[in-house]
């Protein structure tokens, strides 16, 4: 006997691609290793307090230079203040006379070697300044321009 077979029925489906079912997937993150977050972790906590420390060592360094100077400098200042004081004994008319009479042999001058020369005095012009103009007080401001010399005692 000859029986029918049973037929089966297939159905199409479409298929997802290959693609878009690798980015259905969620995706799984590598493990980290604990030793280097560790060590990440270390650095970052490390590296600003040695920054801190070596801040605070060239502050403290600074300190004692400027402490060494201000030493030096008090020194320096006692010095000169004793070579000024040596200075002045030396320069001291007494003094000079009294080397020049002695150990230089020589004498004060005879009435007869003195003159007195009569001058008369002096008569200062004046020498008229012309005006500036403005070009020129602007580059005076400026200090483009030089200006006038003038005459002065040096400071001392």
């Amino acid at each position: 006997m000859i029986a029918l077979d049973r037929r089966t029925r297939s159905y199409p489906v479409v298929m997802p691609d290959r693609r878009l079912r690798e980015r259905l997937t969620p995706r799984r993150r590598p493990r980290r290793h604990p030793v280097a977050a560790a060590l990440v972790v270390a650095a970052l906590v490390i590296v600003p307090a040695l920054l801190y420390v070596a801040q605070r060592t060239e502050a403290a360094r600074t300190g004692y230079s400027i402490l060494r100077l201000q030493r030096e400098l008090a020194r320096q200042q006692s010095e000169h203040a004793r070579l000024a004081a040596a200075v002045s004994v030396l320069r001291a008319p007494q003094r000079i006379e009294r080397i020049a009479t002695s150990e230089l042999g020589m004498v004060p001058p005879r009435q007869r070697q003195l003159a007195a020369i009569t001058m008369a005095p002096v008569a200062t012009a004046q020498v008229p300044v012309p005006p500036r103009t403005l070009a020129q007080r602007i580059g005076g401001w400026l200090g483009l321009v030089p200006g006038q010399a003038q005459a002065h005692e040096p400071a001392r």
